[in-house]
């Protein structure tokens, strides 16, 4: 083996973790050699396999093939099938399947189909070979924590041969060097995803050494990778947000919050989310009302309604109706109109009048934001929950001070889901489905001790909330009872006092609303050409059309399609003024689709006859799509030029 190959070879990859290597003492453990042969490697003064390393890797890798732990999306809806031209899809691909007679299908992927190979720990790296030839995987990623170990490889592992191999075959090897396992699962999931997450479909995970972080972390991964695997954005909830957000900007001048800098305030802002804890820090929250800008996040409005406070800002993230429904309720306890309304520009316009005013932002990735939003910066942080979004709101207006209540991301053992007067407990809106361990499958560090319950949403809520709180170095103190958050200090509700008198509140909220613009339905409609949107619109389908239309003259190769639609999408924006984005998420939904059943098909035939329908399908949906963007953009141009021409006409009579 040469090291010094293997190692420049690495180093070229992963330039980060060879400098890491490279500082003095960051290697301290050594090799064992037997006859000119490296046979084991000590750590912390213990053999890691106390023998043969090579022999050990083989029968390991032996006993694993004979029953392997690999990880299968067990039902098509676990490619996102909550979209009607999606389903329409599984229902034509799974009729003819049934006329076929294929009544059921294989949980089983073909041996052909792409997929990750997973290895928890290097080692020595004598398993990789052979793990590698038998799995078929075109990516392999290895998690190892011990950066030793990565250091002793260039002794035992070919990577020169090993990159050459999975980059010849269009796939690639990723070395994620985490300890902690929720960070470790992240970074390979990221990875995956970065790579294509349907690919996960029938992956194989392997463990080659016991270390508790490896347990843990594939203790996870599953949650990880199915929470992953759900396809997000949809064609028709993308035309209910450009709608939504065009209405909201049609109907009259608005604030709108930009991610930039502001100037520092002074004041602590207090940020309540509906978290179970919620209901012992309130006697504190009374104490302190006067001295703290207070955000609500979502369903926090209400219980803090029924126990006598009025916010000054209400924050709403999503556009659901039942968003509408909650507010209407909440409202029958306290004056809605007394509150501004922090909301993303495609919640349901019917919410908005409620308030006494609102501050529109533009949420990341949406179609509303590409096409409507492409002057403006977005405010990064604000998912996948109502606190996130009130974090990263306070943070924009210049609030470094912090207070969080209620933001449990998850909950104690023994405790409710949520405060008892939001509408999931009081009036039962929302029933609990599924046991604890199944709701929250997740245990985490606890914010005071021990241990909280969590599910990969409010894990995603937890770990964005820390993200942000770093990279803006915000002073930060949880005083919710649930799950701990990074880099925010841990405090009873008792011990936050802010100091200095009451706030002379109207000059505080003048003062932020000066930080805003404003933004008029002339001035955003004169931004955006929506008939020109629609234009590009008809070439992108076209062109779409034709490149469907070539892979349908092609081997039938379901991953091909996805792969198609995916680098069609990477430089869409660019060519078809955002068109793309109302449509992106069934681009690549509705070929994962046809990819679950595709890779379970063995016969060469019936495969080929399933990929034709496949087209065909596809074509017709993107026929359909086309149709509906059309009409779509008719309206919404026609309310845009209304709007605008009110507001002008409004102008002209204020002047």
């Amino acid at each position: 083996m040469n090291a010094a190959a293997a190692r420049a070879a690495f180093a070229e990859r992963f330039p980060e973790i060879a400098a890491l290597l490279d500082r003095p003492g960051a290697v301290s453990s050594s090799l064992i050699e037997e006859q000119g042969e490296i046979v084991d490697a000590t750590v912390n003064d213990a053999r890691l396999y106390n023998g043969d390393a090579r022999d050990f890797a083989a029968k390991q890798v032996d006993a694993f093939m004979a029953k392997p732990l690999r990880l299968f999306m067990d039902r098509p809806t676990d490619a996102g099938l909550v979209s009607p031209i999606c389903v329409r899809l599984h229902d034509e691909l799974g009729a003819f399947l049934v006329e076929r007679g294929h009544e059921e299908i294989s949980r089983q992927v073909s041996d052909d189909s792409p997929r990750y190979l997973i290895v928890f720990g290097l080692g020595l790296g004598h398993h990789i070979e052979e793990l590698v030839k038998r799995t078929k995987a075109r990516w392999l990623i290895v998690a190892e924590p011990i950066t030793d170990f990565i250091a002793h490889s260039f002794h035992t592992v070919d990577w020169p041969r090993l990159f050459a191999h999975f980059e010849g075959q269009g796939g690639g090897v990723e070395i994620v060097t985490k300890i902690d396992p929720g960070e470790m699962v992240s970074a390979i999931v990221r990875y995956m995803s970065a790579q294509g997450i349907p690919y996960v479909d029938g992956s194989f995970v392997f463990t080659h050494y016991p270390l508790w972080a490896f347990s843990e972390g594939r203790n996870r991964l599953y949650e990880a990778v199915e929470f992953a695997f759900i396809n997000r954005g949809f064609f028709e909830d993308e035309l209910v947000m450009m709608t939504n957000a065009v209405t909201n900007f049609a109907a009259g001048p608005a604030w709108l919050i930009e991610g930039r800098p502001r100037l520092h305030r002074p004041e602590l802002a207090v940020i309540v989310g509906a978290g179970p804890s919620l209901d012992e820090g309130l006697e504190r929250l009374k104490a302190i009302r006067d001295k703290v800008v207070l955000f609500s996040a979502g369903t926090a409005l209400r219980p803090l309604l029924r126990n006598g406070f009025v916010p000054d800002f209400h924050c709403e993230l999503e556009n659901v109706p039942a968003t509408v429904d909650a507010l209407k309720e909440a409202g029958t306890y306290g004056d809605l109109s007394q509150i501004t309304l922090m909301a993303s520009a495609t919640v349901d316009p019917r919410i908005p009048p409620m308030f006494r005013e609102t501050i529109y932002f533009f949420r990341d990735s949406v179609s509303s934001t590409m096409i409507l939003g492409e002057k403006h910066l977005p405010i990064a942080g604000a998912t996948p929950t109502c606190v996130n979004m009130a974090l990263s709101m306070a943070a924009f207006f210049g609030f470094t001070d912090m207070a969080l209540f209620g933001a449990d991301c998850g909950i104690r053992p023994g405790s409710d889901d949520h405060a008892k007067d939001t509408v999931y407990r009081d009036i039962g809106v929302f029933q609990k489905e599924g046991a604890v361990d199944e709701r929250y499958p997740m245990e985490v560090e606890g914010n005071f001790g021990g241990i909280a319950r969590t599910n990969w949403i409010y894990d995603s809520c937890r770990l964005m909330l820390s993200e942000v709180i770093e990279l803006r170095r915000l002073n930060v103190v949880n005083a919710s009872d649930g799950a701990f958050i990074p880099f925010a200090v841990p405090r009873v509700p008792e011990a936050i006092d802010p100091p200095g008198s009451a706030l002379d509140r109207a000059a505080v909220l003048a003062a932020l609303k000066r930080s805003l613009d404003e933004i008029t339905p002339a001035a955003m409609f004169a931004e955006t050409d929506l008939k020109k949107v629609a234009r590009q619109a008809d070439r992108m389908f076209a062109d779409l059309d034709s490149a469907l239309e070539r892979l349908g003259r092609d081997a039938p190769d379901f991953a091909a399609v996805y792969r198609a639609m995916t680098a069609f999408l990477a430089d869409a924006g660019s060519r078809y003024a955002h068109a793309d984005s109302i449509i992106s998420g069934s681009l690549t939904a509705l070929p994962r689709i046809a990819m679950f059943f595709g890779f379970r098909i063995a016969d060469p035939g019936l495969r080929s006859e399933l990929f034709s329908l496949f087209i065909k399908e596809f074509r017709l949906t993107l026929d359909k799509m086309k149709e509906e963007t059309a009409k779509a953009f008719e309206r919404l141009a026609a309310l845009a030029d209304a709007g605008a021409t009110d507001d002008e006409a409004a102008q002209r009579r204020r002047a």
